[in-house]
């Protein structure tokens, strides 16, 4: 369910509403759904109000209910200012510590990527540390170009992706276009999972092969087991 308007709560359980009429049972997810995204400020995008998230009561006792995890984009902030919207997530997470909620991205974004890793790292784990049900998403390529392929943000990450590998989702955030073929996805694909070579095989088994999907949805599925040495 990617419809859902944070800044107007009233209308997302009138949007999952009418996909319960049309796809009963069907969506086990919400979002990627942007809280602030600074990629489309010039789009007329803005930030969600702090005022807003105390609104989300309805719609956020809903997903508890169905067990539904809510994936939220949700920017860190910039170069210039690089902890700016830290606030917002934190409000999120103060007010729904029940909800399942998936950072996506880590919060860094394209308008981010100058951010000491260590500091971020440390700043991931304090929020882990506070709050049981939040996992993070290590999806999309920046990440990759901007820290995980340098050798301080190896050092900071692969430490902190192995002591918190059952809060950690992966994926490629590829965007299919017409402009992209088959070689482009591999590209993506290549890119994005490079630093799972770097995880322990705990790690690996939880993030790499699925097992924290699996759980956080709830699904009859194991992954595979890491052969012996």
């Amino acid at each position: 369910m990617t419809f859902p308007d944070l800044a107007d709560p009233d209308s997302v359980l009138a949007g999952m509403a009418l996909l319960d009429v049309e796809y009963p049972g069907l969506f086990r997810w919400m979002g990627e759904v942007n809280l602030v995204k600074q990629a489309l400020f010039e789009s007329g995008h803005t930030a969600v109000p702090a005022g807003a998230i105390e609104e989300w009561n309805g719609f956020m006792e809903a997903l508890r209910e169905r067990g539904i995890p809510l994936a939220i984009h949700s920017d860190l902030g910039s170069d210039e200012e690089p902890t700016r919207y830290l606030p917002l997530m934190e409000e999120v997470l103060r007010r729904y510590p029940d909800n399942a909620i998936v950072w996506v991205h880590m919060g860094l974004s394209r308008e981010l990527t100058t951010l000491d890793p260590q500091r971020h790292v440390a700043l991931m784990t304090a929020l882990l540390e506070r709050h049981p049900k939040l996992m993070l998403d290590i999806a999309w390529r920046v990440i990759d170009d901007a820290y995980f392929s340098t050798p301080e943000g190896r050092e900071a990450y692969v430490p902190f992706l192995n002591a918190f590998s059952e809060r950690i989702l992966p994926g490629t955030d590829f965007l299919a276009s017409r402009d992209k073929d088959l070689d482009v996805y591999r590209e993506e694909l290549e890119i994005t999972g490079r630093i799972h070579r770097e995880l322990d095989d705990e790690a690996f088994r939880n993030i790499a092969l699925g097992a924290n999907y699996f759980r956080l949805l709830d699904l009859e599925y194991q992954a595979p087991a890491i052969c012996p040495e």
